[in-house]
């Protein structure tokens, strides 16, 4: 493998010796040319593994920054757990939501951006089923206490149907509790030291929160208490709902509980002692961690020395470039190419066409580009059921059943 000094001796070759030390921005033209070879062809080399940890019950995750737009190529768990029914299907947002409850095998996989973060939503079968602790649909099996006021059962704001729980926390220093006792005890040892505990909340002013502190226990003197201070994708937002995540692998004991018999649920709202109308909570389950991997395209083709992580831009001439020769000379022309256009002038018109048709093809004969991606068939995992307007014909649509 090449590094990015090399690479630039390269290029300046193919512009016939054009001194590149001239050429403004001229990493930034660089590293526009990969991301322009990984659009156009899938690059083995330049592909990337997130380590994931799945949930039951939970289907928003954080996803690496550089994942290229939505190009994935699997989701698999860890280990050779797999099945032979799990296939991998990547839905468009509304079917994902209508059917990520239903989906009968396999993994299906959808994904939004939050202020320009990148979240991938996943519903696969290898998570354990979560447990259930509490729908927190029926405002009249909890009792309210400290700063919180005034419980009701709200059946138009909720997590899940038919309700949530809604309340007022009151002008007040101390917080504001939510407690219950089920009706029958749940054995929890599976879960103790290793689970997650979600908590479906909405809040109207986010910035007046300071934590949530859950206890799970036999009763109210014999508990197992956990607190957390954001949400599951960072922190917390108003009016919508989110899932705050309490680790059962870090908590402290008060009394001597019995995780053979969990009864006893009660919800902390420490808060900066605004009054607050409207609070919400949806929902209590707790699941065990499934180790995945999502394996993604990516422009991260550049390797700083020293380093385990390829980055998507140039940090030094000594970088290394992670492709193979094949893909290596489509981004030499590609690199070539792309000086040209951010140049301009007569050296950019002939020599682009040129280069184009070396990338391209020429009539008959097959480009750069079409003999690797022969070589090189594309793992992607397209979208099912995508509409597309067709731009000769303005309001004729067709689908696409990739």
């Amino acid at each position: 493998m090449k590094t990015v000094a090399q690479y630039k001796d390269s290029v300046a070759a193919l512009l016939s010796g054009i001194d590149l030390s001239n050429i403004d921005n001229l990493n930034g033209a660089l590293e526009r040319a990969a991301r322009t070879l990984v659009q156009k062809a899938d690059v083995p080399e330049a592909s990337g593994i997130q380590n994931i940890t799945l949930y039951s019950g939970v289907f928003d995750y954080l996803c690496d920054t550089r994942i290229f737009g939505t190009a994935i190529n699997d989701i698999r768990p860890q280990g050779i757990s797999r099945n032979y029914t799990d296939d991998v299907l990547k839905m468009g947002q509304q079917d994902f939501d209508r059917t990520k409850r239903f989906y009968p095998s396999g993994t299906i996989s959808t994904f939004q951006y939050q202020n320009g973060t990148p979240i991938i939503r996943i519903v696969a079968p290898f998570p354990t089923q979560q447990l259930i602790l509490s729908t927190m649909t029926d405002a009249g099996d909890w009792t309210a206490g400290g700063g919180a006021t005034d419980l009701f059962t709200d059946p138009t704001f909720f997590y899940q149907n038919p309700a949530s729980i809604r309340f007022n926390l009151a002008a007040l220093s101390s917080p504001g509790t939510l407690s219950t006792t089920l009706q029958s005890p749940v054995d929890m040892t599976s879960y103790l030291g290793v689970a997650k505990v979600f908590l479906a909340v909405e809040m109207p002013t986010a910035s007046d929160i300071t934590s949530y502190t859950l206890r799970l226990g036999s009763d109210s003197g014999n508990y197992y208490s956990m607190t957390t201070t954001s949400g599951f994708l960072g922190a917390f937002t108003s009016d919508e709902f989110q899932l705050a995540p309490f680790d059962f692998s870090s908590y402290t004991t008060t009394g001597t509980p019995d995780i053979t018999a969990i009864q006893y649920i009660e919800v902390r709202v420490a808060y900066n002692g605004t009054a607050q109308t409207n609070m919400r909570i949806g929902g209590l389950f707790a699941s065990l961690p499934s180790p995945a991997q999502i394996l993604y395209q990516s422009a991260a083709i550049f390797l700083p020395s020293g380093a385990s992580q390829p980055l998507t831009t140039i940090t030094d001439d000594t970088d290394t470039i992670i492709l193979n020769d094949a893909a290596y000379t489509i981004y030499e022309y590609e690199g070539a190419s792309s000086i040209c256009q951010q140049t301009g002038g007569t050296m950019g018109s002939g020599m682009i066409q040129t280069f184009n048709g070396i990338l391209n093809g020429i009539g008959e004969t097959p480009g750069l580009y079409s003999m690797y991606r022969g070589d090189n068939p594309s793992q992607e995992i397209r979208t099912v059921g995508s509409w597309y307007d067709n731009s000769s014909s303005y309001g004729n649509n067709f689908r696409n059943y990739n």
